[in-house]
């Protein structure tokens, strides 16, 4: 599932690849403000995880985003009408079209054409505060580098710091786990005269083997509001995602899930995850 930090039992060397497909299609005003974000996103995610020491051990995420056009439009029109779920701006904006368009006053920014490029990097230090075979406990101290570029929204412009708290508690086939961090950041290129100083985050979440190597997952994630703005999608978000993962016995963990705005229109429509992990 997405934005998790690797638990204790997880601990040696590690590599995975993520991949997060997201669709979102809103109109919002407020006031002076207005907002349309009409786009699709894609990211790929390498991560690289190794021991430092029995209870320390690093991270290195490498993010590569495309922001654009896609072809999900009409998936989620069909999503949505199957399952009941409310359709927001998206009958009233051209379907599998890109544009990104932010006004306050005289100030604002527009995007009109698909981008891509290499995300912001960042790096993770965690340490062990309990490990045992039912619980785990782990804290880690992240920095977020502005490797990404602004313009092409793959990066903020700034340096940003994270300090997390992940634990879990397994009994017999199932895994009750959350965390919560809290980020502060870096004065970026994005809006910077509306940025906040510090994010507040955090997810709990719930799975359970229901045969063999596979797992069924839920979990819910939120965040306090980054910019100072009316507008809902710069507000607070909460996201439910839901899928499972598969342990292989050549020792590979597929992943896949599914996440919808519980706040509808805070964040992205819908994301899909897959992800593919492989520990050594």
């Amino acid at each position: 599932m997405p934005t998790r930090l690797s638990s204790s039992e997880e601990r040696g060397w590690s590599g995975g690849l993520d991949l997060l497909w997201g669709s979102t299609a809103l109109t919002q005003q407020a006031g002076a403000e207005a907002l349309i974000v009409d786009a699709e996103t894609r990211e790929a995610r390498l991560t690289l995880q190794a021991p430092l020491s029995k209870r320390f051990a690093f991270q290195l995420q490498l993010p590569y985003r495309y922001t654009g056009a896609g072809n999900l439009d009409g998936f989620i029109d069909g999503w949505h009408d199957a399952f009941g779920l409310p359709e927001g701006a998206r009958s009233d904006l051209p379907s599998d079209a890109i544009n990104i368009t932010y006004i306050r006053g005289t100030r604002g920014l527009s995007m009109t054409s698909s981008v891509s490029g290499l995300g912001d990097a960042q790096a993770s230090l965690g340490y062990d505060v309990v490990a045992s075979e039912a619980s785990a406990l782990s804290a880690w101290l992240s920095v977020k580098l502005p490797t990404g570029d602004s313009d092409k929204l793959t990066g903020s412009g700034a340096t940003d710091v994270s300090l997390t708290l992940a634990g879990e508690r397994r009994v017999d086939a199932w895994c009750v786990f959350g965390q919560a961090a809290v980020t502060w950041l870096g004065e970026g290129d994005l809006l910077p005269y509306r940025q906040r100083s510090v994010v507040w985050s955090g997810l709990a979440g719930v799975s359970g083997r229901v045969w063999q190597g596979l797992s069924l997952k839920a979990q819910v994630d939120a965040h306090t509001a980054a910019f100072d703005s009316e507008l809902d999608f710069l507000n607070e978000a909460i996201v439910l995602t839901v899928g499972g993962d598969y342990r292989f016995a050549s020792g590979w963990l597929m992943n896949i899930g599914v996440s919808e705005d519980i706040a509808v229109e805070h964040s992205p429509d819908v994301v899909f995850f897959f992800s593919a992990k492989r520990g050594w």
